[in-house]
């Protein structure tokens, strides 16, 4: 998958709320020019109006907006965060997967990839439980 760079991948211990960890996920797309600084603000607004439209699977998000929202180019994050992040709906999520997608449609391979690697529970299991950044890349 050549749409993470090993610099877009960290490993966090924790976030006070949702809203935080949103915006932890996204800094260091931010950091390396792959999103504006709105970008963030325009998931959790989306959030707010649409509900959480990002969790994907069990104790997996993606959160991604709107091209116009804020991407500047195409570029994968994860997140991994020790505790849980809970939200509002009570649902407890720990990797977060960025997507900042620069247009329609040239992010549509890697959602693909992306889903046949998270359906695997195993190996979900195993990268939530990853030591560094290094061996969470490594799944990617």
């Amino acid at each position: 998958m050549n749409l993470l760079q090993r610099e877009n991948v960290q490993i966090c211990s924790s976030a006070a709320d949702w809203r935080e960890a949103i915006r932890s996920s996204c800094r260091l797309l931010e950091e390396h020019g792959y999103i504006e600084e709105r970008y963030k603000e325009e998931i959790i607004g989306n959030l707010e109006k649409m509900g959480p439209y990002i969790l994907l699977a069990e104790n997996i998000a993606l959160p991604h907006a709107r091209p116009e929202q804020g991407a500047i180019r195409t570029q994968l994050g994860v997140t991994l965060f020790r505790e849980p992040v809970v939200f509002e709906n009570g649902e407890g999520v720990q990797l977060f997967i960025t997507l900042a997608a620069a247009d329609s449609e040239s992010h549509l391979e890697v959602l693909m990839q992306i889903s046949e690697l998270l359906s695997d529970e195993e190996q979900v299991e195993r990268m939530i439980h990853s030591t560094d950044e290094d061996e969470l890349f490594h799944f990617f």
